[in-house]
């Protein structure tokens, strides 16, 4: 089985810390877009068609796309679109609980629970020293927690680096 590459978009596709962002003019690569989400509620969002496209080619080589968003369905039905990527990707279905779990991620049991035994690769601006400690000691299986900066968004070194991980399996 191919490691699945979990997927998040406030931050690291939509580099909503970004010093242009909300701007009248996005970085280079980028394009502003309206966007509204189940709760009916317009949100401005910023996305790089060239993340689809790098993303498309991890998913061709060694990946199997999975979102890990609290976007949901609606990373399939407003996003995938904007980036050239499949609008029928899984959907972990991630929820924020009542307490929250220190400092480590509050995505990261839920994201283990749905994973299961499968070889991993997440990336979302909220990973840090705690939730990789965490997983380190709860994840059985290869795995990569990769913390993007949600002032940056995805860079090439970020790409560069899933596929090493890939590679190394």
């Amino acid at each position: 089985m191919r490691p699945l590459l979990l997927l998040d978009i406030d931050g690291p596709l939509n580099p909503l810390r970004a010093n242009w962002f909300p701007g009248p003019v996005p970085a280079p690569g980028y394009q502003f877009h309206e966007l509204t989400p189940a709760g009916g509620i317009a949100y401005r969002v910023a996305l790089n068609p060239r993340h689809g496209q790098r993303l498309r080619e991890l998913a061709r080589e060694s990946f199997e796309l999975v979102w890990a968003t609290t976007w949901l369905e609606d990373a399939n039905r407003l996003v995938a679109p904007l980036l050239g990527l499949p609008n029928d990707l899984p959907v972990i279905p991630l929820h924020r609980p009542h307490a929250p779990r220190g400092k480590c991620s509050w995505k990261a049991e839920q994201i283990l629970a749905w994973v299961g035994g499968r070889r991993f690769v997440w990336f979302d601006d909220e990973i840090n020293r705690a939730t990789r400690d965490w997983l380190a000691s709860a994840c059985p299986a290869d795995h990569l927690a990769y913390r993007v900066e949600p002032h940056l968004g995805l860079v090439d070194a970020d790409f560069d680096e899933f596929k090493l991980f890939a590679q190394s399996l």
